[in-house]
């Protein structure tokens, strides 16, 4: 506790009868207790977390201690003692004490805190009366939503999206913006999720962000279907919003103004994170500045390579504020109609996507869910990843960063052309504790130039080709590229 001077002090304020040192004195000392207090509330509340040699999470500074049976009780309170910790709590029916030592509690630094809470544990090990030693690991609630699509949906093990969900579901704070053909207002998986729309399709727009063409809607499931309704699909961001900037009525066409349009008001109401599944040759210096503009108000805008198999970028996903996705498959290898090169950052599963369709006839697969693939569908489960590290209060250069940093290293050792940082690892991004997993720094982006990019003619020989194996375009690819 703070000493105030004592009563000698505050009586010779009285005698004193000076109005201008007393109100001085009791603000200073106001102003200290409220130091004191706002220092304890933050050392209870800012628990340090470290990790074993495996990557398992524990309480920084802290031991569970073990004693063999029939161990006395001054023995048991010597032993800490003589480690130079405390006893911090007694588990008396299991013999077992939680012993903290505070001088390692207080390093700053993890990688030392680590290495000298080893030799506490290894030096009570030692100890006859010692049974074992243990760290103070944190446990996590299970959870596995019971959609019954999910068995199918590959990609969100494959990104580990579920233990990510026992750190964080996200919430309904967080909204994701899909800038796309709409979404279907009446999807029993996404209804419920779309807290704003807008048209902007036409010369006038509208309030309306209904899906005729189904790939929104696609999108959309990918990133934050309805979750454990025991219905359909599971969502990337089980627990965010979604907004519908409807910016295409059809696959083949879209506007680069509406698209504009559509960036724009996700910005303007209050988007957390906007994901853009489409794109093509050629960068347009408004559209990079409605993509700046979204990072500038701390919107992290995510867009899909392209569907052209080739190293030419595409745009937006190029420009130097996206973040490029790459699609991969179930084997963690690139799609072989995944664009990439040196604008990409990071890669998601986009092969065999289970997802959301139109409600009814329509849509891909004229049923209320289908099977898609193409990066379109990539950039939104890196959209929901984003969406659950916004709901931990991050903010977009560090979502950027921890996409980057976490991300599961796939070909070439470090950042590579074909998948960027690597595939996405939504468990290691969200996790509170230390990584050791270093941030690569990102290369220079080329600079744009409207000539580079492919023909919609060579887009079609990649299709008929041996490198793409389905024999058909896959439903989605047209939208990745925007017809002018």
């Amino acid at each position: 506790m703070i000493s105030l001077g004592g009563p000698g002090l505050l009586e010779s304020i009285r005698s004193a009868g000076n109005r201008p040192v007393q109100v001085l004195l009791v603000a200073v000392a106001t102003a200290l207790m409220s130091l004191w207090f706002a220092a304890d509330a933050q050392g209870q509340a800012a628990q340090k977390v470290d990790e074993d040699a495996s990557g398992a999470d524990y309480v920084a500074g802290e031991l569970l201690v073990t004693y063999e049976s029939g161990l006395s009780s001054e023995a048991a309170e010597t032993l800490p003692e003589e480690a130079e910790g405390r006893v911090s709590q007694s588990l008396t029916e299991v013999d077992t004490q939680v012993v903290t030592f505070p001088e390692i509690e207080g390093e700053a630094s993890g990688e030392t805190r680590e290495q000298s809470l080893e030799r506490k544990k290894k030096a009570l090990e030692a100890d006859p009366a010692v049974a074992s030693v243990d760290y103070n690991y944190l446990r996590q609630a299970f959870f596995t939503p019971d959609d019954p699509r999910f068995d199918n949906q590959y990609g969100l093990a494959k990104i580990k999206a579920p233990a990510a969900w026992n750190t964080t579901q996200g919430n309904r704070k967080v909204r994701i913006a899909i800038v796309d053909t709409g979404i279907d207002n009446n999807h029993p998986d996404l209804g419920s999720k779309i807290v704003a729309q807008r048209s902007f399709v036409g010369a006038t727009t509208s309030p309306s962000g209904q899906d005729n063409a189904g790939h929104g809607t696609a999108v959309a499931g990918v990133a934050a279907a309805v979750t454990d309704n025991g219905r359909g699909v599971a969502g990337t961001c089980p627990n965010c919003s979604l907004m519908a900037a409807k910016v295409g009525d059809t696959l083949d066409r879209i506007e680069v103004a509406d698209e504009i349009q559509g960036i724009n008001w996700a910005v303007n109401n209050g988007a957390d994170v906007i994901n853009l599944s489409l794109g093509g040759p050629g960068a347009i210096e408004a559209e990079e500045r409605a993509v700046n503009r979204a990072w500038n108000n701390g919107i992290v805008v995510v867009a899909a390579a392209g569907n052209a198999g080739t190293q030419e970028p595409n745009y937006p996903a190029a420009y130097r504020r996206s973040i490029s996705v790459v699609a991969t498959d179930r084997r963690d290898r690139k799609a072989g109609f995944s664009s990439f090169g040196r604008t990409v950052d990071v890669s998601a599963p986009g092969v065999n996507i289970t997802t959301t369709d139109i409600v009814g006839p329509g849509g891909f697969a004229g049923g209320d869910y289908s099977s898609v693939d193409g990066t379109s569908f990539s950039s939104p489960m890196v959209a929901g990843v984003a969406g659950l590290l916004d709901a931990q209060g991050r903010t977009a250069p560090g979502i950027r960063k921890r996409l980057q940093s976490t991300a599961t290293d796939l070909g070439s050792d470090g950042r590579d052309n074909r998948y960027g940082h690597g595939r996405i690892n939504a468990a290691a991004a969200v996790k509170r504790g230390r990584t050791n997993v270093p941030d690569k720094p990102k290369p220079d982006r080329p600079k744009p130039n409207s000539k580079d990019g492919p023909r919609e003619e060579d887009l079609l020989d990649i299709f008929e080709s041996d490198e793409f194996p389905f024999g058909v375009l896959p439903k989605g690819f047209p939208f990745d590229f925007v017809k002018r």
